[in-house]
């Protein structure tokens, strides 16, 4: 095991602990009764296990700051750190409304978690929108316990630095609904199995820098150098470094969206296909695959009723077509952020912390 994530596995325990404090806190802010039981019991289930990949990131780029000592930045970023987990934890909630998703870490999402409470209580209406409708709340609430976690870190710092710390964290929240956007409409775009460009790479790249690469990746290691203090060079340089291994890491959730293994990423097989989403690698398969196959892909993309033989021939398609391009691509993006990473003139220990996260980001299967 890496130094880095030895760290890491330190963190996430820390990390943790902070996001349920931080959730109890803005429970208890409310008038007692005013949280109901299974409202409360949703927002904890929303938090619970995940790596807190980006609280960790948060410590990381709180440890790449150049004008506080070790110690300090470690305690400094606890809130961000707990922020960055509960916002992430709000916009999954959302997420699997929008996927209708059936489950998330090997559980039930949200709003399939209350629409079960509804059936199981026997009351009227109907349970999917209730569920649907409970879980849009749910995920409010993780965003308001967000917000107030990162008040909580704006007040331990510098007034300069909060606000550059709260102009970064508006930005991602922002740049990650507009991204979302960006990545429901391509689903929703007419797919000719005639037509070669029916599917775009381009698009599919545009998507992954906005919704998921700077928001997964890039943002959370800057917010947590911007809450100790580092220049604004210091946080262009990490961005430029982290900005294609954030691609990279988002090309590699693609492979496990198509080819994972249930048991390990808590997702049915195949469950980007049944989404329809336009990945790169479903558009390097695209462009590549003849229009036989190319009709098996649409027979199964945004089918949630495909079944496991359909899934079984369209992931066979993407491992013919697409599989060995898209490796060449992860590949050349971690190249370029090393390069970046090499010219930059570093010292030592940060340019191993950042060499170790690169591969972390992207040798992975889950």
């Amino acid at each position: 095991m890496t130094a880095l994530r030895e760290r890491f596995a330190t963190q996430a325990t820390l990390i943790d602990s902070a996001t349920h404090c931080a959730l109890d806190q803005t429970i208890r802010s409310l008038p007692t009764g005013v949280v109901d039981a299974d409202f409360a019991d949703s927002v904890r289930a929303a938090i619970s296990g995940g790596k807190k990949f980006r609280g960790l990131l948060a410590f990381l780029g709180a440890s790449l700051a150049e004008d506080e000592d070790d110690d300090a930045r470690l305690v400094e970023v606890n809130n961000l750190a707990a922020a960055l987990e509960l916002y992430q934890a709000s916009a999954l909630v959302h997420d699997d409304i929008i996927d209708h998703a059936f489950t998330r870490r090997g559980a039930a999402t949200t709003h399939q978690r209350l629409a079960g409470t509804h059936r199981n209580n026997g009351w009227v209406g109907s349970a999917e929108e209730f569920g649907q409708s409970g879980a849009i709340l749910v995920g409010d609430f993780l965003f308001s316990a967000a917000e107030r976690a990162l008040h909580a870190q704006c007040r331990s710092l510098r007034p300069t630095h909060a606000q550059r710390l709260m102009d970064r964290f508006t930005t991602m929240h922002a740049e990650v609904a507009a991204g979302q956007f960006l990545d429901l409409r391509s689903e929703q775009l007419p797919l000719n199995p005639e037509d070669s460009f029916a599917i775009s790479a381009q698009e599919a790249r545009r998507v992954i820098v906005h919704k998921s690469a700077r928001y997964s990746i890039v943002h959370p290691a800057a917010l947590g150098a911007l809450a100790a203090g580092a220049s604004d060079s210091a946080v262009s340089l990490m961005d430029s470094i982290l900005t294609p291994w954030g691609i990279a890491f988002q090309l590699r959730d693609d492979v496990l969206g198509v080819f994972g293994d249930p048991s390990v990423t808590g997702k049915p097989s195949g469950d980007d296909l049944r989404e329809g989403k336009r990945t790169v690698l479903l558009a390097l398969t695209w462009a590549k695959a003849p229009v036989r196959a190319r009709g098996v892909l649409v027979n199964v993309l945004g089918n949630a009723q495909a079944n496991a033989t359909d899934i079984s021939l369209a992931q066979e398609v993407v491992a013919t077509y697409g599989q060995a391009d898209h490796e060449r691509e992860i590949a050349a993006l971690v190249d370029e952020g090393d390069r970046l990473l090499d010219a930059a003139d570093l010292c030592e220990s940060i340019t191993e912390d950042l060499h170790d996260l690169a591969q972390i980001l992207t040798d992975r299967v889950k």
